[in-house]
């Protein structure tokens, strides 16, 4: 016998894809006089599933378990007029930021290894 439960789950799971898709990634555009800008989003989805099992002849076990996440991040605009078609980028600062302290901290305990070779000989 199934469990719906879990066929409602698994089905949610395989249709990530399908709603993670182009329709998620450029919006609706927005228009403004002779203007339209269309929004542009990366899309990312992950899935994941796991199951179980019993560990002898006395102990009947079981397991399952299944999960996934979409996640969509502004990108940029495409920005449409009668002269031109620009496509703007949007900076995620905070992207940068951290990029910028996982380099800082990478260097620092590699300069910190070498002087500590070259201290010890």
């Amino acid at each position: 016998m199934t469990n719906p439960t879990s066929e409602v789950a698994v089905d949610r799971i395989m249709n990530i894809p399908e709603h993670a898709g182009a329709s998620m990634c450029f919006g609706e555009p927005v228009r403004a006089g002779d203007r339209t800008a269309i929004p542009v989003a990366e899309v990312s989805y992950t899935l994941g599933l796991g199951w179980g099992g019993g560990r002898d002849a006395e102990t009947s076990g079981n397991g399952g378990g299944a999960g996934g996440a979409a996640r969509t991040r502004a990108v940029a605009v495409i920005d449409v007029s009668p002269d031109a078609v620009r496509v703007i980028p949007i900076e995620d600062f905070t992207q940068i930021r951290l990029a910028s302290i996982a380099f800082i901290g990478t260097t620092t305990a590699l300069v910190a290894r070498s002087l500590l070779k070259l201290v010890r000989g």
